[in-house]
């Protein structure tokens, strides 16, 4: 049976205080719908809508760019509610299957929770997904009958003083037959303090047809929502809490978990250590034995089995191999792949190069669009001059060279096998292998000389 998404992205957001229209307010480094993406996109399924409103077309901009595949778009012109909401989407849902309808402003639901919520609605018309609150104050409240099976979704305008009292909350989260779906939402009615489609009357619906309701719960983190800037900084907390707990659960030992932000998506292995302020952004994948020291930016990475990045390192969109060895002050950018047993020192920069087997540059060095074969041996102070000033060009080290401290090869150029080139070179012309190359002015000494 297939399953389509219907994920409400029309939010202006005026409590934000912002010219963005609610789904492109950012948390950490992606806006707030990029999460509602990716974890349906986990989900596979065969269509998502997204119901948009206020500055629709920028949504729907930013969605198309950074997004790959086919979306539908309607619009909800007038906001009354989410039920009305819901509605602009259902002409666009097959007559068979099931809908599971998600929040742009609800960024941290996992996958799992949702996989679960699925699995509860076999043999249901409707399935509610919903969470055990500190403050329920302003949700919807799940009345559930003397079976504990929930029969309505109580609003905080509409509840009684006891069901106020009920810590039980709808988290809007809910997954429904289309057939049942479409029929109830037609039937929907604006009876209600706040003048407003409420989706939530979808299980009173199904209740007094006396329809078995579905419903699994999840944690509080997961179902927070922001409708300003002071909930969005909780959200964020919520964002990196939930991810701190996952690694923990799969053997990692982080010196203070207070002062590390792991925004994005970490794979770890076993008996990985991170340091303190440690910043963890996009897809991360960490090996076994691996050590993170302190002060440390990792963003879009992989480090393989016994390597260490030492402290006041950054770095971002790089393939580290095994036993290798970073930093400290060191930065790695742009596509940059280290190959096992290699090193990168203090206060080098790498860009766009592949750095072989066993090769070293261990200080005050940059190195870019480069090539560097295995047991290499780059100097102190050793540029790759790559720009001309319109274009990059390549530098090419093959295995076994030497390059003398305070070195500037001048691309393009290449550098054969075993070759040496002599410290405080300036090199313009390919070297041979087994060549020593040197290019610097002779020295001249003038015997008893005054500064005048």
């Amino acid at each position: 049976m297939g399953l389509s998404i219907v994920l409400l992205a029309a939010g202006e957001g005026k409590r934000m205080k912002t010219d963005k229209p609610k789904p492109l307010v950012h948390l950490a480094d992606h806006p707030l719908i990029q999460y509602s993406l990716d974890t349906a996109k986990i989900l596979k399924p065969e269509r998502i809508i997204l119901v948009t409103g206020y500055k629709k077309d920028e949504v729907k901009k930013y969605v198309l760019s950074n997004n790959p595949g086919d979306y539908i778009f309607c619009e909800q012109k007038e906001r009354l509610g989410t039920g009305h909401a819901v509605k602009q989407a259902a002409p666009y849902l097959p007559d068979i299957g099931k809908t599971l309808v998600l929040y742009a402003d609800v960024p941290l639901v996992s996958a799992n929770s949702l996989r679960k919520l699925i699995k509860s609605s076999q043999r249901k018309k409707i399935s509610i997904l919903t969470s055990q609150v500190s403050k329920p104050k302003w949700y919807g409240r799940i009345i559930r009958d003397d079976g504990e099976n929930p029969i309505a979704i109580r609003e905080e305008a509409d509840a009684s003083n006891d069901e106020k009292g009920i810590n039980e909350i709808f988290t809007g989260i809910m997954i429904a037959d289309n057939e049942f779906l479409k029929k109830g939402l037609k039937g929907l009615l604006r009876n209600n303090k706040a003048g407003e489609y409420y989706l939530t009357d979808l299980v009173d619906y199904a209740s007094k047809r006396q329809l078995r309701i579905g419903s699994t719960m999840t944690k509080e983190k997961e179902i927070l929502g922001a409708n300003n800037k002071e909930e969005l900084a909780v959200l964020y907390q919520s964002l990196i809490s939930l991810n701190v707990e996952a690694a923990k659960k799969k053997g990692t030992i982080f010196k203070d978990e207070t002062t590390c932000y792991v925004e994005g998506n970490l794979k770890v292995g076993k008996d990985v250590r991170i340091g303190s302020n440690v910043t963890i952004k996009g897809n991360v994948k960490i090996g076994n034995d691996v050590c993170v020291e302190s002060n440390v930016v990792l963003s879009n990475v992989s480090i393989g089995d016994n390597s260490i990045i030492k402290d006041f390192c950054s770095v971002e969109d790089s393939l580290i191999a095994k036993n290798v060895e970073v930093g400290p002050f060191a930065r790695l950018r742009d596509g940059v792949v280290l190959d096992d047993s290699s090193k990168v020192g203090n206060f080098v920069e790498i860009k766009k190069s592949k750095i072989g087997q066993g090769s070293k540059t261990n200080h005050h060095a940059y190195l870019g669009d480069a090539k560097i074969g295995k047991k290499v041996n780059i100097g102190a102070g050793t540029i790759t001059c790559n720009y001309d000033g319109k274009v990059k060009h390549t530098t090419t080290i093959d295995d076994g060279s030497f390059v003398g401290t305070n070195s500037s090869l001048v691309a393009p150029l290449k550098i054969g096998k075993k070759a040496y080139v002599a410290a405080g070179s300036v090199i313009t012309s390919d070297v041979p292998s087994s060549a020593l190359a040197f290019g610097r002015s002779k020295q001249s000494t003038k015997k008893n000389w005054k500064k005048k």
